[in-house]
């Protein structure tokens, strides 16, 4: 069980993630410092909020498929 836990750090999707929600955060400050318009700055933070929440939920999916199929794994040798 523990061989498929990992740290966050060995992910590449979280690596690809936090690579994207720090630029795009640069990029917002940047926005915010060159005084853009303020519909673009909006859609810029709802866009980001999406790609947050899309990177949450997938990962709580994933943690939920692999924990039941881990449980089912073990039981099966329970049996065996």
């Amino acid at each position: 069980m523990k061989a498929l836990e990992k740290t966050p750090l060995a992910s590449k999707k979280f690596i690809a993630y936090l690579i994207s929600n720090l630029s795009s955060k640069m990029l917002l400050f940047w926005m915010v410092g060159k005084d853009t318009g303020d519909i673009i700055t909006v859609s810029m933070i709802i866009a980001s909020m999406f790609i947050d929440i899309g990177y949450i939920l997938g990962q709580a999916a994933l943690d939920k498929y692999v924990r039941v199929a881990s449980l089912s794994i073990s039981e099966d040798i329970k049996i065996l």
